[in-house]
């Protein structure tokens, strides 16, 4: 029986400065043995340099970190991962093309003289697989599981490894309340046999569901530690993350008095013929699981997938939207919801990030003056976090670099703003932000397409939802029409049928 009391991990006024940046201040917490220990915090908190620090993938500034009572300061990344800590980012951490078993025991095969023993190490997967309640054939790609189990996959690799804590990094990134609720289940059965893990969210409904104690940081500094978050109510978290009581936005439906976008009998490749629209002013929903039609209308429409036939019209023109370029230069935008495949060049300033595929010139030159501009624009309007505009964006918090690419695509002045998860892997108060910021666009007669996970997102932002099927556009809810509940069974009614 694990001694709840018993200090795991220890933190002596941990700090990380960068430059003039303070992204940590000196920092005292402590993580019991046996427990799910949340950190709770908005982006740019100092949640991630927290667990960078502790994990060894960053060096401290000043401070000590204790873990089972010996000082590992200076004790490097891969030390660290030996005696038993790990951390695992919100990006599933398998090799898609390995097989299950590969990506289970990577590096240590069993062998039979110079060959991986493939009957062995497909044995030995089987009952690490069992022993800890995950039923996956071993032999499958680990590209091939869903996001979920692949989240699974990588816990289970660490607690292979011998992992004493195991840190998850936003854990639920583009689950849905169903499969998260399943990865929550799993994670508390691990912790009933005495597994102990810190549980990094934004989300204090998650914190409060999965974790015994928590630690909440704001502008880099520790507000509160060790407290029950099953204890205190929503309010009073929000209150402790933002600083001040959290005013949730609930945006006033609109009635579109035009038509903006008008797609007829759109084909892409296994969807269609679709037909939709999108008045002034207006957010529509789409709405559908993964393959149904949805997200592939919407990349189609922006110019992000092949257009077999069909026609694409704003305001009255035909757009040429076969490829991205012929999309932005219609006045077509889509917020990606692959932030790092698709939305940054890592090394990239945050200056030079809002101007990307969008560089001013005057005579052939590169116009630097008006980046600066672009830069001090979006920095007012967006409120990004910063230490500065030659910063590389690839060390900005997740929600910071959200702010920045939305801020590049308003940059260029749209006509139609296509919004594919735009609040993923945010905290509550940005997400505030960003709904204010694409309610007060549509005043301006702005046409919008969101895409969510997020029912309740979906139900506070938009006008109507376009429910999509089978790659073909199967309902529409409007008005009042539009609930949680309704948007839910739309989709259990799909998945029924896909199971049938």
């Amino acid at each position: 029986m694990t001694d709840p009391d018993a200090p795991l991990l220890e933190t002596r006024g941990l700090s990380k400065v960068y430059g003039r940046f303070t992204a940590l201040h000196p920092t005292d917490i402590t993580v019991r043995a046996g427990s799910i220990h949340g950190f709770l915090g908005k982006n740019g908190a100092g949640k991630s340099t927290l667990v960078k620090l502790i994990a060894g993938s960053e060096r401290p500034t000043a401070g000590q970190i204790l873990f089972k009572g010996e000082d590992i300061t200076g004790l490097p990344l891969v030390r660290r991962r030996q005696l038993g800590i790990h951390l695992l980012s919100q990006h599933a951490e398998v090799v898609a093309d390995l097989s299950v078993a590969e990506n289970l025991l990577l590096p240590d095969y069993p062998r039979r003289g110079p060959f991986v023993d493939v009957r062995a190490m497909h044995a030995k997967a089987r009952a690490l697989l069992e022993r800890y309640d995950v039923p996956f054939a071993v032999d499958q790609p680990a590209g091939a599981l869903s996001a979920p189990d692949q989240r699974r996959l990588g816990i289970v690799r660490t607690l292979v490894e011998g992992s004493a804590l195991v840190m998850l990094d936003e854990p639920t990134t583009a689950l849905s309340q169903e499969e998260r609720s399943s990865l929550f289940d799993w994670v508390r059965s691990l912790n009933d046999a005495g597994q102990t893990f810190v549980f990094i969210s934004h989300f204090n409904n998650e914190i409060q569901a999965i974790c015994d104690r928590a630690t909440v940081l704001r502008d880099g500094r520790v507000v509160a530690d060790g407290a029950d978050p099953r204890a205190m109510g929503s309010a009073e978290i929000s209150e402790l993350v933002v600083g001040s009581a959290v005013d949730e936005f609930v945006r006033v439906p609109r009635v579109a008095e035009r038509e903006r976008l008008v797609v007829r009998d759109l084909v892409t490749e296994g969807v269609g013929p679709v037909s939709f629209s999108v008045g002034a002013g207006e957010i529509v929903g789409f709405v559908g699981l993964p393959g149904s039609g949805a997200q592939e209308s919407a990349r189609a429409v922006a110019g992000l997938r092949p257009v077999q036939s069909g026609t694409v019209e704003l305001d009255g023109r035909a757009l040429r939207t076969a490829d991205v370029r012929g999309a932005l230069d219609s006045g077509m935008v889509y917020l990606t919801n692959d932030r790092h495949g698709e939305g940054i060049v890592g090394p990239m300033s945050v200056r030079e990030s809002l101007r990307l595929g969008n560089w001013p010139s005057r005579g052939g030159l590169l116009a630097d003056g008006e980046i600066t501009k672009t830069y001090e624009k979006y920095h007012a309007r967006m409120h990004f976090r910063v230490a500065g505009p030659e910063q590389p964006i690839e060390e900005l918090s997740g929600g910071n670099q959200q702010k920045i690419i939305l801020g590049r695509l308003l940059a260029r002045q749209p006509e139609v703003l296509i919004l594919d998860e735009p609040t993923l892997g945010v905290d509550v108060a940005t997400k505030e932000e960003v709904h204010r910021l694409i309610d007060e666009l549509t005043g301006s007669g702005l046409a919008v397409i969101l895409l969510a996970y997020d029912t309740d997102e979906m139900v506070r932002m938009v006008d109507r939802v376009v429910s999509f099927s089978d790659g073909r556009v199967v309902g529409e809810l409007v008005g009042t029409e539009v609930t949680a509940d309704a948007i839910l069974g739309r989709l259990h009614h799909e998945t029924a049928l896909a199971d049938a």
